[in-house]
């Protein structure tokens, strides 16, 4: 993803909300310009049909955590976000992969079953943010997906 993209980006996060809680566009250019590398969009007849953004935490280099995706409502049930955290996977070397998802979220939830099957591993679950962490102000518990470890012969097969 580069600075450019990121008009196209808040457009297609906009449309899809509620699917997809919305930053500032602040937010969205400094992933643009500090994560890069690991912030992705896909594109088809050049328009941005998915956005993918996560970065490696300081403290678990071994670790992506994948922080937003959405794919346009046209694009959805292809496979396109499992196929954007595998490039994920790859670029950052990443022996786990890690996300929250809020408990109404039945397909990222699935998501993230089926990558961990995909890459032959486990996917466990966990709350990390509860309900009484946002203050009951409406915000669902934000659960923690981790699938891992993820060998280097499994990461190899999608390369």
């Amino acid at each position: 993803m580069v600075l450019q993209d990121i008009k196209e980006v808040y457009k297609l996060l906009v449309a899809n909300r509620p699917y997809v809680g919305l930053n500032s566009r602040y937010t969205y250019f400094l992933l643009a310009k500090d994560f890069s590398d690991t912030c992705l969009v896909a594109e088809q007849d050049s328009k941005i049909i998915a956005f993918s953004s996560g970065y490696v935490p300081r403290d678990r280099r071994a670790t992506f955590f994948i922080w937003e995706v959405v794919v346009h409502q046209d694009y959805r049930g292809n496979g396109l976000q499992k196929h954007m955290a595998l490039n994920q996977i790859r670029i950052t070397k990443a022996k786990y992969f890690e996300g929250t998802v809020n408990p109404s979220n039945e397909a990222s939830k699935r998501n993230f079953f089926e990558l961990g099957h995909l890459l032959n591993t486990k996917c466990e679950e966990k709350i990390l943010f509860s309900e009484d962490d946002f203050e009951n102000d409406g915000h669902e518990p934000e659960i923690l997906y981790r699938v891992g470890p993820i060998l280097k012969t499994e990461k190899e097969k999608f390369s």
